[in-house]
């Protein structure tokens, strides 16, 4: 794999190398390579995540497609996925929190369960959102143009805003 072709992320125990002309993901520990596996639609990863079990990756394959894979950690198989470009993600307790476009270029945060992909709740935000803030009660959301919005974490209703 030469460095040009090549993205590497370090997790907390575990090596990530992606060879963009392969679509080859490669896994590591420092010891011995563990696994690899071939992404099948291909693509560039825009961001990884992990939780105690679970590897979750961002992939762009097009202006507003891609996928949202959670892979197992012990061998990299798919134990879940999302079609669809997912801009931003966070990890919060068991869930994950995605900010996706849809077909008709609306944004929307999405709660997934961490576990099995499963969506809790979804919620149009405008696109200048700059960044959101999760805790285990409120998600506040936050734009470029100064305006605010807070969430139910549970629920996904709008609280205020």
């Amino acid at each position: 794999m030469s460095k040009d072709n090549t993205q590497r992320f370090e997790l907390s125990k575990l090596l990530l190398q992606y060879n963009l002309e392969t679509y080859a993901l490669l896994c590591k520990d420092k010891a011995k390579n563990l696994w690899i596996r071939k992404i099948e639609d291909g693509g560039f990863i825009l961001d990884i995540g992990e939780d105690k079990e679970r590897i979750f990756i961002a992939i762009e394959y097009g202006a507003n497609s891609g996928q949202f894979l959670a892979l197992k950690k012990s061998d990299g198989s798919i134990i879940w996925f999302i079609p669809g470009k997912a801009y931003m993600f966070r990890i919060f307790l068991d869930y994950v929190y995605l900010i996706f476009l849809d077909e008709y270029n609306n944004f929307f945060l999405i709660k997934v369960s961490a576990e099995d992909g499963r969506k809790i709740w979804h919620y149009k935000v405008n696109e200048k959102l700059s960044s959101y803030t999760i805790n285990e009660r409120v998600i506040e959301l936050k734009y470029f143009d100064g305006n605010k919005e807070i969430i139910d974490s549970a629920t996904g209703e709008l609280i205020r805003g």
